[in-house]
C-alpha cells in the first residue's frame, strides 16, 4: 500500500476507528491513544495488508487487540494506596459457583474468555482451531446457563 493511499484511508478512517474504541468501553483520551497507535502500527506493518481496500476493518482490529490488551495489563496502583472495599460482589460470587460446576479444562476456557482473549488467542494455546474454541465455549455457556436457570 503506497502511503498516500494509507494517508487517504486514515483521514476517513481515524474517526471511524475512534468511535468504535469508544463503543467499546474505552474513555475518550483512551480512544484517542489507542486509535493513533493502531494506525501507526497499522503503517509499520502495511505490507501485510492483503486487500487495500479493508484498511479500516484491518486497523480496527488492532485497535481492538491494543485495547484488550489494556484491560490485561498488570494492576499498576499500588496496595498500600487501594482503598479497601467489604462490599460483597455477588454476581462475582455467582459466578464461580458456577464455574465450579465445570471440568478444570472448561473452567480454564471460560477464564480465558472472561478475561478479554479471544478465540484465536485461546486457541493458539490450546492447540486447537477457533471455531473449535468458539463451539466449546457456546457449549460450557449453554451448560451453565441451563444449571443457573434449574437453581432458580
Amino acid at each position: 500500500m503506497q502511503s498516500d493511499d494509507y494517508a487517504g484511508a486514515f483521514e476517513s478512517g481515524y474517526g471511524a476507528t475512534r468511535r468504535y474504541l469508544l463503543a467499546h468501553g474505552a474513555q475518550l483520551e483512551e480512544a484517542e491513544e489507542i486509535a493513533q497507535a493502531a494506525w501507526a502500527r497499522g503503517w509499520e506493518y502495511r505490507d501485510q495488508l492483503r486487500d487495500p481496500g479493508l484498511v479500516g476493518f484491518w486497523v480496527n482490529s488492532i485497535a481492538r487487540n491494543l485495547l484488550r490488551a489494556r484491560f490485561r495489563s498488570p494492576l499498576t496502583t499500588p496496595l498500600e494506596d487501594l482503598n479497601p472495599s467489604y462490599t460483597m460482589d455477588l454476581q462475582a460470587i455467582d459466578l464461580r459457583r458456577l464455574l465450579d460446576y465445570c471440568t478444570k479444562r472448561d473452567r480454564a476456557l471460560m477464564e480465558q474468555s472472561l478475561k478479554g482473549y479471544s478465540a484465536e488467542e485461546i486457541a493458539r494455546d490450546a492447540g486447537i482451531t477457533s471455531t473449535g474454541i468458539r463451539v466449546r465455549l457456546l457449549r460450557i455457556r449453554q451448560s451453565l446457563r441451563e444449571r443457573a436457570f434449574a437453581a432458580a
